[in-house]
């Protein structure tokens, strides 16, 4: 697919889901749905300094990025939600423009393979 995407957990997913592309294909919709919300909440939770959103949205991203094979993305957040571990809001703050520009090139990415 692309350096940013692994296909291996994809194929993994759908085989959770029975074999089901359709059940795949929605989940990875729901993702790319999401994906503006997610960042635009951790902006939001950043500039406020509440720590305990930064760190959900941050779960919520990296749990579904590694579900979909999103490897550049988990490991961009996982970057950024390490930096939050140790309460750094500037540092946190100086990553999110690299996290939003592997976050879209991984949405366009994943539009594409489910567009196939």
């Amino acid at each position: 697919m692309s350096p940013l995407v692994d296909p291996a957990p994809l194929q993994r997913l759908r085989s959770d889901l029975g074999g089901d592309t359709m059940a795949q294909n929605r989940f990875v919709n729901d993702f790319l749905a999401l994906w503006h919300t997610r960042e635009l909440r951790l902006h939001t939770a950043l500039a406020s300094a509440d720590l305990d959103d930064a760190h959900i949205v941050l779960l919520s991203i990296r749990s579904s990025s590694q579900m979909i094979g999103a490897v550049r993305l988990e490991n961009t957040a996982g970057r950024l939600h390490s930096t939050l571990h140790d309460r750094d809001l500037p540092g946190c703050q100086r990553q999110m423009p690299r996290l939003s520009e592997v976050g879209v090139d991984t949405c366009l990415a994943l539009s594409r393979h489910i567009a196939r």
